[in-house]
């Protein structure tokens, strides 16, 4: 009944597996959707996260105090003499920690965990900017296949409108080969980006945990005329956010604690024994002697004298030095990215707009009059060609430039952290800013 119940309990579990790998590959997922899976699934991180599990591990082994002795000793003479004589003792001894070191062992430890703690928050931020980066690509690649879509459906109708005009002796065979081979060049390079848009999506299936042929449909809203926060608001939140900044104050923490751990160390344990002893002792030619019992206590108290652990202490001092200069660095760096992909941002954001609203239409007026005139033969078909490459460049590059405004976009974005961002980067407002009890990180 029990391996039945087990059996059944299993197959359930399968069948929600499959029901919700199902939902999930039927679904069109957005790229906070996707940034969720990937914190959830993603096979590095998973391991990554065993880290604070090993540092728990560590701060329950500093905790503990040493482990008693059982000191039992038997000497007597019965390789040599041979007379009787002998000394046995039986002691228990016990070191103390008298500077407070399991104390000072626990603060290092658990410094030491929320240290793996904000290493984790940091490598999902970077896990985020991998995600958004390969979403943001894989869209792209997407609009550029539309546009080829476009330009192979405008093409076969003018092959067609061709091959009639050559079959009524209004055109040469040349123009009908030109023709036919602009569209085959089209449809090479819609296979060229067939192919990328697949290596796009394996990279997105392996940041989500997921097998590299997965089905998996996006969900792109690329707003690029969402309203940006003030800089000095980006960099506030930037400070507030930043795992690794976070990181850093947590070693100047630990550089502080280690080195009070480093002076407590000076101070040895003091090892308390207690023992008994039984001797017996012979007298030549003299009467039987009873044996001697004694009860011992013994105190070890080793001195500092030679080696007042100056090494460590000074080891200790010069690793909070480090980290408090790593500190100032990591702020001004922060502070440069959010000032320069601002800017960037701001600058693309306008270099789109204009685009949007002047040249694409022109683009697309361009191709219908000239295709319209070379029907009506005002035109020859390499003006026509002419001028479906210029709409076409002119597609890509605004492509390009909007791949480069979600590039600084995400750039921007991992340089702010995960948290708050005032609804700037959406993606990102999965966590809140935790762990930071106590940590206080110098602008």
């Amino acid at each position: 009944m029990k391996h039945y119940r087990a059996w059944q309990c299993s197959c359930w579990i399968v069948l929600l597996l499959l029901c919700s790998y199902s939902a999930i590959a039927g679904k069109t997922l957005t790229l906070q959707e996707i940034t969720q899976i990937a914190r959830a699934n993603n096979k590095d991180l998973k391991a990554a996260r065993y880290n604070v599990a090993i540092a728990k591990a560590r701060l329950i082994q500093a905790g503990l105090w040493p482990n008693p002795s059982v000191n039992l000793s038997n000497n007597d003479d019965r390789l040599f003499n041979n007379e009787g004589e002998y000394s046995r003792s039986a002691g228990f001894s016990q070191a103390f920690p008298i500077s407070g070191r399991i104390a000072k062992q626990k603060t290092v430890a658990r410094l030491d965990v929320m240290k793996a703690m904000a290493e984790i928050r940091e490598a999902e931020r970077q896990l985020s900017a991998k995600v958004a980066n390969a979403f943001y690509a894989a869209v792209i690649t997407e609009r550029r296949l539309q546009q080829l879509n476009y330009l192979l459906r405008i093409n076969k109708e003018l092959v067609n409108v061709i091959h009639n005009r050559y079959h009524a002796a209004e055109i040469s065979k040349l123009d009908e080969n030109a023709a036919r081979i602009e569209y085959l060049r089209i449809v090479q390079e819609k296979h060229l980006l067939h192919s990328l848009r697949i290596s796009q999506m394996a990279t997105l299936n392996q940041l989500m945990g997921r097998d590299a042929n997965s089905p998996l449909s996006l969900k792109a809203d690329l707003n690029t005329g969402q309203k940006f926060p003030n800089l000095p608001i980006l960099k506030e939140l930037a400070l507030n956010n930043r795992p690794d900044l976070q990181s850093i104050a947590l070693s100047i923490n630990r550089a502080i604690a280690d080195r009070r751990l480093a002076k407590a160390e000076r101070f040895a344990d003091w090892t308390v024994g207690l023992g008994v002893q039984q001797d017996k002792i012979v007298v030549e030619e003299g009467p039987p002697q009873p044996a001697d019992r004694t009860l011992g206590v013994t105190l070890s108290v080793p001195l500092p004298l030679l080696n007042q652990n100056q090494g460590r202490i000074l080891e200790a001092s010069r690793t909070g030095t480090q980290a408090m200069m790593a500190l100032r660095a990591l702020n001004l760096s922060i502070k440069t990215e959010i000032a320069s992909n601002y800017a960037q941002l701001k600058a693309l954001r306008m270099s789109l707009r204009e685009t949007q609203s002047v040249s694409l239409k022109i683009g697309v007026e361009s191709v219908k009059l000239a295709r319209d005139s070379y029907e009506n033969g005002q035109i020859s078909l390499l003006n026509v060609l002419q001028v479906q490459k210029q709409q076409n460049d002119l597609q890509m590059t605004y492509l390009t430039t909007l791949e480069k405004y979600l590039q600084v976009y995400v750039a921007l974005c991992t340089a702010i952290g995960p948290g708050s961002t005032q609804g700037f980067c959406p993606y990102l407002a999965y966590q809140r800013n935790g762990y930071d009890d106590g940590i206080t990180t110098a602008n």
